[in-house]
């Protein structure tokens, strides 16, 4: 349950705008909030300091609290802490993101963690050096403990809202988070492989982040689902850590996961397309064809599947993602927690597989 004196910030914090709206600079009497809130003068000055925490007011002693001059400045202002934001993905979401949120006054700053937990430590600590309207995150690795916990909530206490990207380091019921249906989706890429006559399949998954392994079970119910068979030993796993290498041009992942696949598997269910499209290189050097010897299908939609190949892949709705993000983030700084639905996926068919 939320502290009363949360509450209350967050509602002042609304009141504020109108009141700057209006020309009014000063804030009601603490007696005269106290009232107004029904609690005491010790819960009032806590939300009180909250805001002025975030530089929304100033307190001068013996004469009240007012607007800070710099405060709507610093409140339009939303931070997006990434794992890269360069990534083949991201700079379309960012550039979206970034002309939803314009279109409401506010500005986007995004923040690269390399997907490492220590830079994400320091983008964590200049949200609360900066107290933006809100701050979106994309988890560095939800499934193993994260050091930078107690930052966030930090960020949470000082009340400036989170929300997460595609996967939460908190409970779902604590955390506002935009997710997209991976389960569903990794079944509709196994139903297609069942169409195109597929009997036994392998997977490659990232195995330290969440959506890897939904995707994975999701990949698991449909190959019982639609009678394919299925083999542990022909699922392949892979971490943040590992993909570096691989972008750095070692491919010795994907080599080793070819050695090791079934002969019998003729189709490979991939995490995303970067995956997909390096797999194909490396299958290229040993001599495998796509899809002639082997079909290939991933999650994303990115640029990635229109070459060499094309790659059937699983993408959203136009802007559907950003526009999920972007009507998240706007509810959160109105301090509305809304409940999103998972972003549906949709497949587009290439020659992959």
């Amino acid at each position: 349950m939320e502290d009363k004196y949360l509450r209350i910030a967050y509602q002042l914090e609304s009141e504020l705008r109108r009141m700057r709206a209006a020309g009014i600079t000063k804030l009601a009497s603490e007696e005269s909030l106290c009232a107004d809130f029904s609690c005491s003068r010790q819960t009032i000055r806590a939300a009180l300091n909250i805001l002025v925490d975030k530089g929304l007011i100033v307190k001068k002693r013996g004469s009240g609290s007012y607007i800070e001059g710099i405060a709507s400045k610093l409140q339009d202002t939303v931070v997006f802490i990434t794992g890269d934001k360069f990534e083949y993905e991201k700079p379309e979401f960012i550039s979206q993101l970034k002309e939803y949120l314009k279109k409401k006054k506010y500005d986007l700053i995004c923040y690269s963690t390399d997907h490492s937990f220590s830079k994400e430590h320091e983008a964590l600590n200049k949200v609360l050096e900066n107290t933006p309207a809100a701050v979106l995150i994309e988890p560095t690795a939800d499934v193993i403990p994260n050091p930078n916990i107690e930052l966030i909530d930090k960020i949470s206490k000082k009340g400036i809202p989170v929300v997460y990207l595609y996967s939460s380091y908190s409970e779902p019921s604590n955390a506002m988070c935009i997710k997209e249906d991976d389960l569903n989706g990794a079944i509709k890429l196994v139903s297609h492989l069942k169409e195109c006559g597929h009997k036994k399949t392998c997977c490659i998954f990232r195995c330290d982040d969440s959506r890897g392994l939904t995707r994975y079970k999701g990949y698991i119910e449909a190959c019982k689902e639609y009678g394919l068979a299925f083999d542990e030993h022909s699922s392949f796993f892979f971490t943040s850590r590992d993909r570096k290498k691989l972008i750095k041009g070692d491919d010795d992942m994907l080599q080793r996961f070819i050695k090791e696949m079934d002969p019998e598997c003729s189709a490979v269910v991939c995490h995303n397309d970067e995956i997909a499209f390096r797999l194909i290189k490396s299958l290229e050097k040993r001599g495998r064809s796509v899809p002639k010897d082997i079909a290939v299908v991933s999650f994303e939609n990115s640029y990635f599947p229109k070459d060499p190949v094309g790659i059937t892949s699983l993408g959203h709705s136009e802007k559907e993602l950003t526009k999920t993000a972007a009507d998240t983030l706007l509810s959160a700084i109105d301090h509305k927690l809304i409940k999103t639905e998972p972003v549906r996926w949709n497949l587009h068919v290439r020659n992959s597989g």
